[in-house]
């Protein structure tokens, strides 16, 4: 029976000790003046993982819910320039040749109701500016609005829609959101 206790206390302070770990990351990234962020890619890296639901549940008891949380993302989101650099950033593999902007214009979701299991999320996007290393060479985003490359166009387009979304769904899961399904639309 003590070892019980002992092994209960031992967990509970661990947890304790990571509950302050990740109210002091927050709170230092609010007094920056940003958005308080789970970040999901370095608990991956930190070997943390098996925290993650308590780790969302601290989130919503800092940020004050899980409404607030989505009020978070969206502002975040909504009206934000993604770069080769940021994809890079949480683990999408982009070529190092490849460079470019995107614009997420909107976030078309209202809410997040945690009791769906398989939402989808909707946004609008922009590409603003893109350079991309294709079997045809480099050629700018200009370039390829030229008929001549429409057979690589559409390959290109949807590599470059699902890269987004594949940031998207990872961003979002630093806000404690869970989005299954992630949908992208031309916002122009």
């Amino acid at each position: 029976m003590k070892d019980l206790v002992r092994t209960i206390l031992r967990e509970n302070s661990h947890l304790d000790t990571l509950k302050k770990y990740f109210w002091d990351i927050w709170t230092n990234q609010v007094n920056l003046g940003k958005s308080p962020r789970i970040g999901y890619t370095d608990i991956r890296r930190k070997k943390l993982s098996k925290y993650n639901k308590q780790i969302d549940q601290w989130y919503y008891e800092f940020v004050g819910g899980i409404n607030e949380s989505f009020k978070l993302f969206d502002r975040y989101m909504t009206n934000l320039t993604v770069t080769d650099v940021d994809m890079r950033k949480t683990d999408q593999y982009i070529n190092p040749e490849d460079k470019f902007e995107i614009l997420i214009t909107r976030i078309f979701n209202k809410s997040y109701d945690e009791n769906i299991v398989n939402q989808t999320l909707e946004f609008g996007f922009i590409i603003k500016d893109a350079t991309l290393l294709t079997d045809e060479g480099r050629l700018t985003w200009d370039e390829l609005s030229d008929q001549k490359y429409d057979e690589i166009w559409d390959d290109i387009e949807n590599w470059l829609r699902g890269e987004l979304e594949g940031y998207v769904h990872t961003i979002q899961l630093d806000f404690g959101l869970d989005y299954l399904y992630i949908d992208s639309q031309w916002d122009d």
